[in-house]
């Protein structure tokens, strides 16, 4: 680089190494802060479709182990969650975080209306519980590209 401070002027080839660099920082950082939610979106679905998937399965003893199991999950990863991102700022309200949260909650819904309803039938729980995994999944991968 040259110096700046007898000329006042900065090179052009300077110039574009400055902006090379400063985008080189700017996409570590925008990776660096989008990886916690994509983790987190990603082990929520992975949870939640394997447990709703065993309760729809279950019964008696195992139902009990595999729901308490669940919740376990759940909380674990809220709680790493709010961790990793220092609290509220973790559930700052935005338009896509607002869409991902309410996809997986419908098909969450879903799945456990099926575990209410349609108790042991092995293609209804596969097909919820699935599809709880593909939104999570989408979501994730939504959420890492942006």
């Amino acid at each position: 680089m040259t110096d700046t401070t007898t000329t006042g002027r900065i090179d052009p080839a300077d110039a574009r190494a400055m902006l090379d660099r400063a985008d080189r920082i700017s996409r570590r950082a925008h990776d660096a802060v989008r990886w916690p939610y994509v983790t987190f979106i990603t082990a929520l679905g992975v949870a939640t479709s394997l447990g709703t998937l065993a309760m729809g399965l279950t019964t008696g003893t195992a139902f009990a182990a595999v729901y308490v199991g669940t919740l376990a999950a759940l909380f674990a990863l809220l709680i790493g969650f709010m961790l990793a991102i220092r609290g509220r700022s973790a559930f700052a309200s935005s338009r896509r975080w607002t869409v991902y949260i309410a996809s997986w909650a419908l098909t969450y819904c879903a799945a456990i209306a099926v575990v209410g309803w349609v108790h042991g039938s092995v293609l209804w729980s596969g097909i919820t519980s699935g599809l709880v995994l593909v939104v999570a999944l989408a979501c994730a991968a939504w959420e890492s590209r942006s």
